[in-house]
């Protein structure tokens, strides 16, 4: 096969994907903010962040009675808190919603330094 019968068939298939696939990712990309708005309504309703602090404070709790020291407990109870968090999943879509399909992770995934929490004293 030539050059030129490359180049030929690179544009056909180029102007399929652009007449197929284009139409279905705008098509997608219209639904996400019915879907985000769904999401969150789900997951940060007045009920469920009642019981999000409730089981954050009975974690933390828990880890204290079992004799952890204070900064493990305040380090263990911040990564807990951030797993049960959703942000990172709204986020992504909202990155994908701006056409930007970056590779946002929750935070366990990604490494970061984290701050301990103040200390009874500190406060």
């Amino acid at each position: 096969m030539n050059e030129q019968s490359e180049v030929q068939e690179l544009r056909e298939v180029m102007t399929a994907l652009r007449e197929t696939a284009l139409p279905i990712m705008r098509d997608i990309v219209s639904l996400l903010p019915n879907l985000l708005q769904q999401v969150h309504a789900v997951f940060y309703n007045e009920e469920n962040a009642m019981r999000l602090g409730q089981s954050i404070g009975n974690y933390y709790r828990s880890l204290k009675e079992a004799g952890l020291p204070e900064a493990l407990c305040q380090e263990l109870t911040l990564k807990y808190a951030e797993g049960t968090n959703l942000a990172w999943l709204i986020e992504l879509m909202k990155s994908a919603m701006r056409g930007q399909f970056a590779s946002i992770q929750p935070k366990e995934v990604v490494a970061q330094p984290q701050k301990a929490l103040p200390t009874a004293q500190e406060k």
